[in-house]
């Protein structure tokens, strides 16, 4: 085990001894979350691209944990394409709602390579960076979650505060929004690039309320590109 590795092991023990001392003399109100969300709201056209076809229905075992699905292609002028899928999860203390695809794509038998955290400046994000193959396909995917309202891709935080949200009873959504696009193994690199202008053109034309939803609430917004 490396340092880090130990460092981040010992955190994680700390964190839990703390939230089970809190928890035997602290009684934590549990509200409800009532926020809800259109996703359809998402515009159709996005700078060049516009949606071919979308579908909102949660597979079964989803629909359990998750409020709102989105499932949307949006298609560019030179026949590009590139899928949109979002994901909304109202009460982040009920079975740890958001799966991230790395876990989905290999139980359904695909190789996944990560490749770390990719940043983007505006809007200012942490995007996870995937190559998922299999089934005769290479898809280059980004994704970022936002939990109550923070952008928390990186896994340990997010297992922090899924955590907190379980034992306390701390009142949070979370959303994760996959961009990915089919590629081949010697082009898959430009994707990344087309998938992020992508995202940089969806945040400028969100309206208000999904901006914060899907980007957190403190994004700066007087970044420039």
């Amino acid at each position: 085990m490396t340092g880090m590795a130990k460092i981040k092991f010992f955190m994680v023990i700390t964190f839990f001894i703390i939230a089970a001392v809190f928890s035997l003399f602290y009684k934590v109100d549990r509200l409800a979350q009532t926020r809800t969300v259109n996703l359809t709201a998402i515009p159709t056209e996005i700078g060049e691209w516009h949606m071919l076809d979308q579908h909102t229905d949660a597979r079964a075992s989803e629909s359990e944990f998750l409020n709102d699905v989105l499932f949307r292609t949006y298609k560019r002028h030179d026949g590009k394409t590139i899928s949109l899928a979002i994901a909304y999860g109202a009460d982040q203390r009920q079975h740890f709602s958001i799966h991230v695809p790395e876990g989905c794509y290999r139980a359904a038998g695909f190789d996944v390579t990560s490749f770390g955290i990719a940043n983007m400046d505006t809007p200012g994000l942490e995007l996870k960076k995937l190559l998922v193959k299999g089934q005769g396909r290479t898809e280059p995917m980004l994704y970022w979650i936002v939990l109550n309202g923070k952008v928390v891709t990186n896994h340990f935080e997010r297992k922090i505060k899924q955590v907190y949200y379980s034992i306390f009873g701390a009142q949070s959504d979370g959303v994760l929004v996959r961009v990915s696009s089919l590629s081949t193994d010697k082009d898959f690199q430009q994707d990344y690039e087309i998938q992020k202008a992508f995202i940089a053109v969806l945040y400028k034309t969100l309206n208000p309320e999904l901006r914060r939803l899907l980007f957190g609430d403190k994004i700066d917004e007087h970044k420039k590109l």
